[in-house]
């Protein structure tokens, strides 16, 4: 799928793009920016295995791109469930329809999800009945007749009574609340709130962190009728420093009180994206790595637990999916590896150890292994490695803990005659995060 806006671009541009990924580079592992020829500049990010690309003729912020490809991604997401070659085949015209709507003449229109379902109808089983029936096709929600809405028919009888949802005027709940559809109802109101954690760090070889940081998001889930009024009240307000809010957050309430007062959008939305450039917040968990090689092998340790402080103070929380990888020297010919927890393998392709611990439990995990070298053609004598430096790479799940701190101390909705269902969750993530080897 392609769309041009400011004239014609011609395909030819993308070769180098294309040569690339024919050479057998993997597309996410491609410089993300680079120049085509000395007037244009692509930039893409890769979504489900899916490259979006942007060609770029005048001097723009990249980061401004990025965002506007990852908020494309977003929007055909929730349109068409998954983002796939056989999903934007299906529903060609609704995509174009979509491109047209949030991009004009290269630049970012409408991006707000509620605004985009007012104009643009999501694709539905119904719908596809429907026009296969009619011989219509996807329309423009505002070019659809008022009254043509309200005329009683099989057709219109039909799709009223299964698809259970109408779209009866264009534009948000009021001028001032633009970003909210109109005559929201629902039989269950229920709000969710989300916040996740990405930590990115290097730490040293005792395990302190060096540089790094943690990028936070706190999403929500909105399910309520009507026009409601959402406070949340934190516990840690003072970790949003560098953050942006979504336009519904009341910007003087959150600087006076510290508090996050808005009128929701309907269904999932990102309220607030924040920076914490903070060295000084710890891991929960203890993890250690050593190698090293011997005139005739070589020798691989590796331990991790939990911290049991931290774990006893949230009992709640869960580090799952825990993998460590640790890259060897080519010389490594082969490995004997053992683990007293989850599976450890070594990759004679990549030179790759890779321990997969799954959960870590309260006591301590441990591997070790030991390193056998390659010889030398010429002579049979073995290829010691000299003492490099190596790395280790973490992968987690932290669930039911947010590193930064932060937490919700309450939830309030009001100017509704409901009482809706709240719940909260939290959730850090490994970014990258890198040990270095002593």
């Amino acid at each position: 799928v392609e769309r041009h806006f400011c004239g014609h671009t011609p395909r030819l541009v993308c070769e180098p793009l294309v040569e690339k990924l024919c050479a057998g580079e993997k597309a996410d592992a491609l410089l993300p920016v680079f120049s085509a020829n000395r007037k244009h500049v692509l930039i893409h990010v890769v979504r489900d295995k899916m490259l979006f690309l942007a060609v770029v003729t005048h001097e723009e912020p990249p980061l401004a791109v990025f965002e506007l490809l990852d908020r494309v991604y977003q929007v055909l997401f929730r349109y068409l469930g998954e983002v796939s070659e056989d999903s934007l085949r299906q529903n060609f015209s609704t995509v174009y329809l979509l491109l047209d709507e949030m991009i004009d003449s290269g630049l970012p229109f409408t991006t707000e999800m509620n605004r985009l379902e007012s104009i643009i109808a999501p694709p539905s089983a119904i719908g596809k009945v429907v026009q296969a029936v009619s011989g219509s096709s996807t329309q423009v929600l505002s070019d659809v007749p008022i009254e043509a809405a309200g005329q009683a028919g099989p057709l219109g009888a039909l799709t009223s009574a299964l698809s259970g949802m109408s779209h009866s005027s264009i534009g948000g709940a009021s001028a001032e609340v633009w970003w909210r559809r109109q005559n929201v109802v629902y039989g269950s109101n229920e709000v969710y709130v989300d916040i996740v954690e990405t930590i990115s760090c290097i730490c040293n070889s005792t395990g302190n962190m060096i540089s790094g940081g943690v990028s936070g998001e706190i999403l929500i889930n909105s399910k309520l009728s009507g026009v409601p009024e959402v406070l949340l009240t934190l516990r840690n307000p003072a970790v949003l420093q560098n953050v942006s809010f979504h336009p519904c957050v009341r910007l003087p309430r959150f600087q006076r009180d510290k508090a996050l007062s808005f009128i929701p959008p309907d269904g999932e939305f990102p309220l607030a994206s924040y920076w914490i450039p903070d060295t000084t917040m710890n891991l929960p968990f203890h993890f250690t790595v050593s190698v090293n090689y011997h005139s005739d092998h070589g020798k691989l340790q590796i331990a991790a637990s939990p911290k049991l402080a931290v774990t006893m103070q949230n009992k709640q929380m869960l580090i799952d999916k825990f993998v460590v990888s640790i890259r060897l020297p080519s010389s490594i010919a082969s490995a004997s590896l053992a683990s007293e927890g989850g599976s450890i393998r070594f990759h004679e392709d990549s030179k790759v150890v890779v321990w997969n611990l799954g959960k870590l439990a309260s006591q301590e995990s441990k591997a070790e292994g030991t390193l056998n070298y390659a010889t030398d053609p010429k002579d049979g004598s073995a290829q010691i490695p000299s003492e490099e430096k190596a790395t280790a790479q973490l992968a987690f799940v932290i669930k039911g803990w947010a590193l930064s701190g932060i937490r919700l101390d309450a939830c309030d909705v009001s100017s509704i005659n409901y009482t809706p269902y709240k719940a909260s969750r939290y959730t850090t993530t490994a970014g990258k995060v890198e040990y270095r080897i002593a």
